[in-house]
Parts: structure tokens; C-alpha cells; sequence
């Protein structure tokens, strides 16, 4: 233990009431001025009058900020009475702000020494002490005010941390009872007795401490288990499991009890009864959905260490999915164990689609079936998976670009565009500027291809604006621009930064090739259809690229490579 937590503690329990002080000292109520340039009108002919007048206003400025008016009107009430302790303590909050401490300390000490009964003063002085590693004296502090107000459970803690810091066990130990007859005893009261028992090696009031709470809380069976653990750690098995075993007697399904008695059947390499003891817990609907979570992820490291089969695991799953679930944890659990083991598709998703049929708002589950039916070019199922996701995650916007990714695909371009449209209204482009970039680009395509022109290329700014270098958004819109007799040297712009960043796409070249040619550069149209045709992929339709090349050269008045001059 370091003095750090004591230091804590001890500032944590100095509440210094300040205006209390303040009365008491002056002897009045409602002297302080209610603004801090006010002068008080009290009698100052004798020296009890002037002082109280000083250290009002002194007060006042204080609480006003004015520290160092305050100081000047606390150094002349030091002067009228040097042994007033209450003007130190006060002087010592005008050097709280500096950086050199020294002063702040010697007024406090100042304050105690002169008034060495008062306990706002002393408790001022516990974190000085702390602060100057003086244990010793903060301890002799804290005493003096627990014998003052021995409710005082802050100052207890603090004691109690003193002295374990110091490792005087017997001290820690009346420490603890003095809480106890204020808090009543407990289990952290009882467990830290423990402790201390247990590091003096004190096996037989640590028994007696065990019996006690047992036999005060007879209907707590947690004190019953917590007392075989302490049997067990000490190697006493047959007195741990008497404990165990009578817990299970009037609890049979006690999950702490049964958790104890499978590590005890563990230690003693009795690992087929430690088995059964874990199923039981797993299939319990009395265990708590976090003990079952640790126990079978505990138990698939155990068996990949083991190299046991997957099947073992597979069928403790399915035995522990027949009993009604919560959540869907177990069954999450299980589908990370299938990705792990790379089991088929089809296989992890029957468990995805349980996940969500019982949690239809499960984000994940829905977005993995949604890209399994992707890949399978499912449209339809994407479609289905998609739509109640608008209803079950509204604020989820990727749903919606999946869904309008899926429409465009099917062919259902104004589908496809409404669900857009709402979603680049919605979604937050500084959260999903990624997301808000799909969106746009893909409603530029929608748009265009039902001819909605102007409207597609404001989405293709949109899209650009947020992120400059989306390729396929450069190359579509550079493409469009062409085809509909736009500005052909922005097109040709746009489609230059597409190859420049991957020069052996084949589209994006032949793109460029065109935008070239419409622009009645043959010669360079030339090179970069010529290596579009070299970079397209021979399984793909290149009809496009083809009948550009061709149109490319018959410009030029030239054969095609391969063919002779006048023949296809």
C-alpha cells in the first residue's frame, strides 16, 4: 500500500465549514458585509471590537476573491490579538493558491498549536502530515478525532488504511471492530479481518470470525460457501466440501455453491464430476447469464488447447441451447466458435438466423445474412432482410444503402433512389462520412440511369465534396458528363486522377480512352484503349471497351491490332 489512497482519503474527509468558523469567531451572525467594498458599522473601542470589525470585512473579502485585501486586513487582526487561532486558519486559505506551500502549512500548524482541541484544525492538519509522510502524527490525528466524534466512520477508513500501512495488524484488527459497532458487521468487515488473520497466520480467530457470520446468517448460504473456499484454500477438502454439500443439500442448484465444488473436484483431478458440475451450471436456468458466458468461453480455450474435437463442443452447445435463453449470448458465442473453426456457411447461418428471429434488432446478425445474400447476388433476400430494418434500427442508415444496393440490383432504380434520398437527409456526415459517401455515389448512378441527369450530378458532388478520391464515383461521373455532351475537359480531369491511382483498371482506362477521343485526341485515345483492352479481364463482357477500340481506330483510318488493313 502507498500513501497515495491515504492522501486521498484524508482530503476527502477535511470539510471545513467556513462561515461557521467565522461566526464563531466574531461572535456574531450577520455581521459580513453583502458586498465586499461595504464598511461594517460596529463599535471599535475596545480591542474585542476592532478585531471582530477586522476580521469581518476580512472575511468578506475573502469570500469576494480578494485574497490579498484579506491578508492585509488578517495582519492587523494578528496584530490586535496574536492568539486568535482563527485568523491563521483564515490566513492559510490566502496562501492556498500560491506555489510555495510553506506558509499555508505554518498558518494551519499556527492554528492547531493554539487551539490543539479543535478538530476542524486537525483535520486541515491530517493531509499536511500525509503529504510529509509523518504517518505517525496524521494517525494520532485521526484518533484524537474519533475520540471527539466516534461516528466518525470516514476517520475510521483512514485509520484502518494507516495502519495496514503500516502492517500493525492488532490495530487494524480494534479498528475494524470500531467500525462494526457503527456500520454493523458485514462481509467486508469479515473479510478483511480474514485477511489480517490470515497474514499473522492466525488460523483460529480467522475460524471463529468464519463461524460467527455463518451462525448469524443462517439463511445466507453465501457465508456457508465462503467459509468452505477459506477450508479449501487452507488444503482442509474434507471440511470445504461438508460446506459445499450442505449448501447444495438445502440449495441444490446454488450456482456459488456449485462453482466451488466443480474447482474442488478440478483441484483433486476429478475432472469427469468437475464436468458435469460445469453442465449443470450451463444448463441451470438458475445460473446467471454472465457465469455461463465465463464458463464456456473458459471451456473453448480449455478445448482448443486439449485438440478437442469440434463436435464435443457443438453438442454441448445444442444440449445447452434446448433450455430457454435470456438474450442471445450463448448463441453469439456459438457462431464466433464456428467462425473460428471455419465451419460451413450454411451452417453459421441457420445460427444467424436464429440470433435474429429472437433479436430482430440484432445489427450484426442482420448485416452478416445481408451480405451472405449479396454474395450469392440474392437480391430478394437481401431485400427481405433489409426492409424491417428500417423499422427495428431507424437511426442504423448502413440498412438503408444496403437495401437501396439491393433495389438497384434487382432493377428497381426509383426504389432504389427513395430510400436514398431519405437517408442522405438523415444520415450525419461527419459520424459516417464513409457511409454518406456510398450513399451519394450510389444515388449519382440511380439517378442517371433513370435519367434524372442534373440531380444525379449534384449527388456526385455531394460525394465528392466529402471525399475527392472515391474513384468509382470519378470515373462514373467523368463518363456520364461525356456521354451527355458535358464539359469534356472536367470529365477528362476527373477520369486522369482515376488511372493515375490505378493505371491498370481496365475501365477506368477505356473511360479516359473515350473522354480522348470525344475530344478529338486519337493518338492518345489510342494508348489508353490499347491497354485497356491488355488490362480487361477475358471472362468479363468487354463489349464496351471493344466497340471503343474499334471506333478509336477507324478514326485513325487503322487496323485493329491483330487484323489485316480492310478486314474485320
Amino acid at each position: 500500500m502507498t500513501l497515495r489512497p491515504l492522501l486521498a482519503a484524508a482530503r476527502k474527509a477535511v470539510a471545513v465549514c467556513v462561515v461557521a468558523i467565522a461566526m464563531v469567531a466574531a461572535g456574531l451572525l450577520t455581521a459580513v458585509p453583502a458586498h465586499a467594498d461595504d464598511t461594517l458599522t460596529v463599535d471599535t473601542t475596545t480591542v474585542a471590537a476592532r478585531y471582530q470589525y477586522h476580521f469581518l470585512n476580512a472575511v468578506a473579502q475573502l469570500a469576494a476573491g480578494r485574497r490579498d485585501t484579506a491578508r492585509v486586513m488578517l495582519a492587523r487582526c494578528r496584530d490586535i490579538m496574536p492568539d486568535a487561532a482563527e485568523t491563521y486558519f483564515y490566513l492559510a486559505k490566502c496562501y492556498s493558491s500560491e506555489s510555495d506551500d510553506s506558509m499555508r502549512v505554518a498558518m494551519i500548524e499556527k492554528a492547531a498549536a493554539l487551539q490543539p482541541d479543535n478538530v476542524t484544525y486537525k483535520e486541515a492538519l491530517l493531509p499536511i502530515r500525509l503529504d510529509n509522510n509523518d504517518v505517525a502524527a496524521a494517525a494520532s490525528l485521526a484518533e484524537d478525532i474519533v475520540r471527539a466524534s466516534p461516528d466518525r466512520t470516514d476517520m475510521l477508513q483512514l485509520l484502518l488504511s494507516i495502519y495496514q500501512y503500516q502492517k500493525d495488524n492488532e490495530r487494524s484488527l480494534q479498528t475494524l471492530d470500531r467500525i462494526a459497532v457503527q456500520e454493523g458487521d458485514n462481509e467486508r468487515i469479515t473479510m478483511a479481518k480474514l485477511q489480517i488473520y490470515n497474514a499473522m497466520g492466525d488460523e483460529r480467530r480467522a475460524r471463529k470470525a468464519l463461524d460467527a457470520l455463518v451462525a448469524n446468517h443462517p439463511l445466507d448460504l453465501d457465508y456457508r460457501i465462503m467459509r468452505g473456499n477459506w477450508y479449501l484454500g487452507l488444503g482442509k477438502k474434507r471440511e470445504a466440501l461438508a460446506d459445499y454439500r450442505a449448501v447444495l443439500k438445502e440449495e441444490p442448484e446454488n450456482e456459488n455453491a456449485m462453482l466451488s465444488i466443480m474447482d474442488y473436484y478440478r483441484a483433486e483431478g476429478l475432472d469427469s464430476l468437475a464436468d458435469n458440475e460445469r453442465e449443470r451450471l450451463l444448463i441451470s436456468p438458475k445460473t446467471s447469464q454472465e457465469t455461463k458466458i465465463f464458463l464456456l468461453k473458459t471451456y473453448i480455450r480449455a478445448s482448443e488447447q486439449a485438440t478437442t474435437d469440434s463436435t464435443q463442443v457443438l453438442q454441448l452447445f445444442r444440449r445447452i441451447l434446448q433450455q430457454p435463453q435470456p438474450d442471445t449470448s450463448i448463441k453469439e458465442i456459438l457462431l464466433a466458435y464456428m467462425q473460428q473453426k471455419n465451419m460451413p456457411r450454411d451452417t453459421m447461418k441457420t445460427v444467424l438466423v436464429s440470433i435474429l428471429d429472437d433479436s430482430p434488432e440484432n445489427v450484426q446478425a442482420r448485416t452478416t445474412l445481408i451480405l451472405m445474400a449479396n454474395e450469392n447476388k440474392d437480391y430478394a433476400e437481401m431485400i427481405r432482410l433489409a426492409k424491417p430494418a428500417l423499422q427495428y434500427n431507424p437511426d442504423e442508415w448502413a440498412f438503408s444503402y444496403l437495401l437501396a444496393t439491393a433495389y438497384y440490383m434487382d432493377g428497381q432504380e426509383k426504389e432504389c433512389i427513395n430510400v436514398l434520398e431519405k437517408a442522405a437527409d438523415n444520415v450525419d456526415e461527419d459520424k459516417d462520412k464513409q457511409l454518406a459517401v456510398q450513399i451519394y455515389g450510389l444515388l449519382g448512378d440511380a439517378l442517371h440511369s433513370v435519367g434524372r441527369n442534373a440531380d444525379s450530378y449534384k449527388a456526385y458532388d455531394n460525394c465528392l465534396r466529402i471525399d475527392g478520391t472515391q474513384n468509382p464515383v470519378l470515373n462514373n461521373y467523368a463518363y456520364y458528363l461525356s456521354e451527355d455532351g458535358g464539359d469534356l475537359d472536367r470529365a477528362a480531369s476527373m477520369s486522369l486522377k482515376t488511372i493515375k491511382a490505378e493505371p491498370n483498371n481496365s475501365t477506368y482506362l477505356d473511360t479516359y480512352a473515350w473522354i480522348l477521343y470525344l475530344q478529338g485526341r486519337y493518338e492518345e485515345a489510342r494508348i489508353y484503349i490499347d491497354m485497356a483492352v491488355k488490362n480487361f479481364n477475358p471472362d468479363e463482357n468487354n463489349t464496351t471497351i471493344t466497340d471503343h477500340q474499334k471506333s478509336i481506330y477507324l478514326k485513325l483510318g487503322e487496323p485493329l491490332p491483330g487484323k489485316t488493313e480492310g478486314k474485320e
